[in-house]
C-alpha cells in the first residue's frame, strides 16, 4: 500500500470519526429538545390546573 492510499485511508477513517460525533450531538440535542418540550407541556398543564382550581373557588364563592 502506498502513502496516498494510507493517507486516504486515514482521512476516510477520520471524517467518518468526525460524522458520528456529529450524529451524536444532533441525537442529544434532539432529546434536549424532547425533554424540555415535555417539562414545558407538564408545567402548562399544572398551570392550567390551578386556574381551574381558583375558578372552581371563585365559582364556589358566588
Amino acid at each position: 500500500m502506498g502513502i496516498k492510499d494510507e493517507m486516504q485511508e486515514k482521512a476516510q477513517k477520520a471524517k467518518q470519526k468526525m460524522q458520528d460525533k456529529q450524529s451524536d450531538a444532533s441525537q442529544r440535542g434532539q432529546s434536549e429538545q424532547d425533554r424540555l418540550r415535555q417539562r414545558a407541556d407538564e408545567q402548562r398543564q399544572q398551570g392550567q390546573r390551578s386556574f381551574d382550581d381558583i375558578q372552581d373557588d371563585m365559582d364556589d364563592r358566588r
